[in-house]
């Protein structure tokens, strides 16, 4: 876990995100285990290291290929007003997908805002470690592969399934 020198200084985002289909209602059924899982992980961080959260925001649902998605919006426009100047998630992955928008906001924007980015559960701290670009840049690529590599698979599945002349549909229609 890294260690956080004089918290009094930092005011503090909490960045949560998970893409999944948005069948379900947030509102009906409540958020996801996941997003859940990662806000106590990262309360409990800012907790042990007595880090003063101004808000968290939480995009349930969100595609991270995507950096208009509203609570990031939110965040960015707190950044601007000078609210905050921590941002913690769990992984890379949790903040975006794609290396230019990680590239855009964290190796531009935040370094231009005074921002520092901590992303926990892989020790990347803006501040304090030794390698964060390269790392920022070599994780940023991995996450867009994962992505891109994730769609590829689904196009050939449905694909496949087209072939075959199986039910593309979610419900399949009824015959009588």
């Amino acid at each position: 876990m890294i260690p956080i020198s004089n918290p009094e200084l930092y005011s503090t985002a909490i960045l949560l995100r998970l893409s999944h289909l948005k069948i379900l209602d947030v509102k009906k059924y409540g958020e996801s285990g996941s997003i859940t899982n990662q806000r106590q992980l990262l309360l409990n961080y800012c907790k042990v290291n007595h880090l003063k959260v101004y808000d968290i925001y939480s995009d349930d649902g969100e595609s991270g290929a995507f950096y208009d998605r509203p609570e990031f919006v939110r965040m960015l426009k707190d950044i601007d007003a000078g609210h905050i100047n921590l941002v913690i998630v769990k992984d890379l992955s949790r903040f975006g997908r794609v290396a230019s928008g990680i590239d855009e906001y964290i190796e531009e924007y935040f370094q231009l805002k005074g921002v520092r980015f901590i992303a926990v559960n892989e020790n990347l701290d803006s501040k304090t470690s030794a390698n964060f670009h390269d790392d920022i840049k070599f994780r940023a690529f991995f996450n867009e592969w994962f992505l891109r590599d994730c769609s590829k698979k689904t196009r050939d599945g449905k694909m496949n399934k087209a072939k075959q002349g199986k039910v593309m549909a979610t419900y399949p229609k009824y015959r009588i």
